[in-house]
């Protein structure tokens, strides 16, 4: 399948929230709530896209300083086990660097195993 990474449609907040839906059912956040995330300074990230334009998965990130942040990372179920979040991981990576962060980190559900398991992967302890 061959994906595409773009900055996060800002503009279209009610996609987002409908993407980060069907990513996180349990804990969906809205428009509101994104565009607060994403008028905080610092914020950015990628949606990761189809390329007939369907959406697969996205990243939100936070900037200060020498830190990087992400703020959640989520693929929609059916793209799972892709290389979709491996790949929005790897440009935050570049992204970061390029803005002179030294970190990058997050916070992860002890729970949450797939997940755990793909970050420790990327280097993450």
């Amino acid at each position: 399948m061959t994906m595409l990474l773009r900055p996060l449609p800002r503009a279209d907040l009610a996609a987002l929230a409908t993407l980060h839906a069907a990513c996180f059912p349990e804990d969906p956040w809205d428009g509101a709530a994104l565009a607060t995330v994403l008028g905080m300074p610092g914020a950015g990230g990628r949606l990761a896209t189809a390329e007939s334009g369907a959406a697969l998965g996205l990243l939100i990130d936070q900037r200060v300083g020498e830190d990087a942040e992400i703020l959640t990372l989520g693929v929609i179920p059916s793209s799972r086990r892709q290389g979709i979040a491996r790949a929005l991981l790897s440009d935050l990576f570049r992204r970061a660097r390029d803005a002179g962060a030294a970190r990058v980190m997050l916070e992860v559900a002890a729970d949450n195993d797939a997940a755990r398991a793909l970050y420790l992967s990327m280097g993450f302890a």
